[in-house]
Parts: C-alpha cells; structure tokens; sequence
C-alpha cells in the first residue's frame, strides 16, 4: 500500500522542483517529442474552448482546462531541460519583462543632479510655424521668439506632414524625460560629464531617436494614423525598445513609450490640420498640450 505523500500547504511547489518531476517522467527527453508534443496539447486547447462555444453546457469544462494547461506546462518545461535552461529563471526574466510593457512607470530625471544650464526646462513651449516655399511648406520652430534648428520640409513626394516631426522629439522629453534632439535644438546637452555628452546625448543616440520616430511613423498610417492609443501595440514597442536598449532611456517602460508616442501624434495631427500651433509642454506632469496659433 503506497503512502500518502501529500504535498503541506506550506510546502509550496517551486518551478524548480516542477521541472525536476518533469525530467524524471520524460521518457524521450528529445526536443522534437516535446516539441511536437507541445502543438498536439495546443490543439488540445483550442479544441475545449471550440468545444464550450458551439455545445450548450460543458460540465468539465474547467476540469479539462486545467489537464491541458498542466500538460502544456509539462512540454514547456521539457523543451527547457532539453536545452539546460531553468524554469524558474524563464518564470522570473518573464515576469519582469511583463512588467516593463505593463508597469506605467514613473517621472525620469536622466539630468537630476547636472547643472541648471544642461537640464530640461520643466515648462516650455513651442511655436511650429508654416512658410510656403516654391514648391514645398517648410516649418520652424522657435522658443520664446528664437527660431532653433533648421526649416523642415517633407522629403517626400507627397504631403505626409513629417515637416512637423520635431513634436515626437518633444513628445519623447515630455513623457519620457529623454530626446537627445530636444537636447541639441536647446543646447542643453551635458557637456560637464564627457561620457554622458558623448554617449548619450551624441550623435549616435540622437540617431536612434531619428530611427525611432521615422520607424513609428512608417507604421503610422496602417494603424489609423496612431489616433487610438491602442493601435501602438506590444509588437511595436518591443521593436522600439530593442533600439534604445543600449541607452539611459531603456528603463522606462513600453507603456511609457506608448503614451509618448500617443501624445506625440495627437499634436502632429492638430498641428499639421491647422498648419502650426503651439505645443506646451510640461515634463513634471508628462504631458504635452496643442493650441492655435494666437
């Protein structure tokens, strides 16, 4: 007669220990059978679910959920052995990287602590200005009557309105605290530490910022013109942040990102449909704020 060996409350199953049972009832330990095995049990799942939709009724429902999922587990962690990887370190880098596209995250201040003349300003704003030139509409901008950086046209053969594409640049200090754009246009790049002035406001990183914004607004106009915060999705950002993960900016989070890019394109649209405006912005609340010109 066997003994009961039933697990206390307090004796917590780890993945650990779930991928160590695992091991010592996998009689293949190949990855071509876990792995098909995995698809079979995928079809499994997907079959109960069709199952619940068509029948009325479906007493095991849950019961059955619960076997395929555990079995489903079971071919996860055999793929893991199969290649010496940890179940629970897998568990553990998932959960964090959940948590960087799901945690709204917090005020950055990449420049606390530098001299006043090499910070953001907390408030400013910005006036976009259209000029019709031959053939083509450039845009400045100025800064309390300053016109800074150069007149801006399309470079395309037809009006896609990227003229206006500095208020992403913007956008991205508003919300996320970085744009090493924003930083040159306003001559507050950090000079005091070399490292810094050379690595993260350089010419690279304001690269990647260009790479960034000409990226996003490529996908722009299959996805609605970015009008639905939504339309920025979990593919997306996972390609923006894999570009400036080299970067001060890869702590902030995806869903930071999202709302930069969000409140980036809200003002490019309001920009471009009256030709010009003003964009406040405000880096202490993370927020950037359209109005016609006066």
């Amino acid at each position: 007669m066997r003994k009961n060996v039933a697990k206390k409350k307090d004796d917590a199953l780890t993945f650990a220990m779930y991928q160590a049972g695992v091991e010592n009832t996998d009689e293949t330990k190949k990855t071509t059978a876990s792995l098909l095995g995995l698809v079979g049990e995928i079809g499994d799942l997907h079959s109960i679910f069709k199952r619940m939709l068509v029948q009325q009724g479906y007493p095991t429902f849950k019961q059955e959920l619960i076997e395929e999922i555990g079995d489903v587990l079971w071919y996860v962690a055999s793929l893991a052995s199969r290649h010496d990887l940890s179940l629970q370190e897998i568990a553990e880098g998932n959960l964090t990287k959940a948590h960087q596209f799901f945690d709204s995250g917090g005020l950055t201040l990449f420049d606390k602590g530098f001299p006043d003349d090499e910070r953001f300003p907390r408030k400013f704003s910005v006036v976009f200005e259209e000029k019709d030139v031959a053939e083509a509409i450039q845009v400045k901008i100025r800064i309390n009557e300053i016109f800074i950086g150069d007149a801006l046209t399309d470079n395309a053969h037809s009006d896609d309105g990227y003229r206006y594409h500095d208020v992403f640049h913007l956008a991205y200090a508003a919300v996320l605290g970085w744009s090493p754009v924003t930083r040159a246009l306003l001559h507050r790049k950090r000079k005091s530490k070399p490292d810094i002035d050379e690595v993260e406001d350089g010419a690279r990183a304001k690269i990647v910022e260009e790479a960034i914004s000409i990226f996003i607004f490529n996908q722009a106009n299959a996805r609605g013109g970015f009008r639905n915060e939504k339309a920025i999705d979990i593919g997306l950002l996972k390609t923006v942040k894999k570009l400036c993960e080299s970067l001060e900016v890869r702590t902030c989070t995806a869903k930071q990102w999202q709302r930069a890019i969000y409140s980036g394109f809200e003002m490019f649209h309001q920009l471009k449909e009256n030709r010009g405006g003003i964009v406040h912005l405000d880096l202490d609340r993370q927020e950037v704020r359209y109005q016609k010109s006066l």
